[in-house]
């Protein structure tokens, strides 16, 4: 934060940070907050200022680069449901969250400070509900907020729909895609939802492809996919007796697919070489908030 920055330290809103996020149609939004003040500009955002030769020339204030910022966090068009999500309001439960937080807080660390292309980025797999989206989202604010760096969130469900209205719209392919190719940092959450045609798929190797092959672009992915084939089990619902036989615990079991399975071993292995695989399990802390009624509803008679 610019020294020429005077937020109270009483500011409830900001917490001294100089500026607020907020829900605003549907996409978290940045401001100045209202306790923010540049007593270098005084609010103005350029200042006078000299060069060796004493002539006076106008140049952008300190607090401009924070103005900036903010409008890179808005350019993400991260989701207004996550205006409070950082690393500080994760909640973990299991030890591969702590590991995932780890290794998200050190890809933030170790993006900044790097000198050269950082182009090696984060595939966060899991069930439902353990954090992946959390800290795929907290690392975008990162990013954006601590060094401008230019980062676009997009589910893919959404991605497939914003491509299908270029098509429509008779928009060429680099027109429609291309937000999404020049983003320094993208996030895909929900690879591989959906029933993943043969033209999703298409267009998911052209995306990744593209960003593949360009040195400086860095892209985050999440998934409910694990990397193998697995047998699961469901939540245990309770015991059950064989005749004359020891009580037993009842649970559903049920194969999963795994994420090659999904995409394909084209993209798969795109995305081993692009990426690092972090694992996360836990519980679904979504059906941890809700009541044993709402987990479990029964059908009215």
């Amino acid at each position: 934060m610019p020294k020429t920055q005077t937020p109270p330290n009483t500011c409830t809103s900001c917490k001294g940070k100089g500026y607020a996020l907020s829900n605003r149609k549907g996409r978290v939004h940045a401001d100045l907050c209202n306790c923010f003040h540049c007593d270098k500009c005084d609010g103005e955002g350029r200042i006078f200022s000299e060069n060796e030769k004493g002539i006076a020339y106008l140049m952008d204030c300190e607090c401009a680069g924070l103005k900036k910022r903010l409008r890179v966090v808005e350019d993400a068009e991260i989701p207004g449901k996550f205006v409070d999500t950082d690393f500080d309001s994760f909640i973990k439960h299991h030890r591969s969250q702590g590991i995932a937080k780890r290794v998200a807080e050190d890809f933030v660390a170790d993006f900044i400070k790097s000198k050269k292309n950082f182009s090696r980025g984060l595939i966060f797999m899991g069930p439902p509900g353990v954090g992946k989206t959390h800290l795929a989202v907290a690392i975008v604010k990162a990013l954006g907020l601590e060094k401008g760096i230019h980062c676009r969130f997009v589910d893919f469900f959404q991605l497939l729909a914003d491509i299908r209205h270029g098509y429509s719209e008779d928009m060429s392919d680099q027109a429609f895609i291309k937000p999404y190719l020049d983003a320094r940092v993208l996030v895909i959450d929900e690879l591989a939802k959906g029933r993943n045609t043969e033209w999703e798929l298409t267009v998911l190797d052209q995306l990744i492809s593209s960003r593949y092959n360009a040195a400086d672009k860095v892209t985050i992915f999440t998934t409910n996919y694990p990397s193998e084939l697995r047998i699961e089990i469901k939540e245990s619902k309770g015991f059950y007796k064989e005749k004359d036989g020891p009580e037993k615990n009842y649970a559903d079991t049920y194969m999963r697919e795994s994420l090659q399975e999904k995409i394909g071993a084209r993209i798969y292995s795109r995305l081993a070489e692009m990426c690092k695989f972090v694992m996360i399990e836990g519980q679904d802390l979504r059906q941890k908030s809700l009541s044993a009624s709402q987990r479990y509803p029964r059908n009215k008679k």
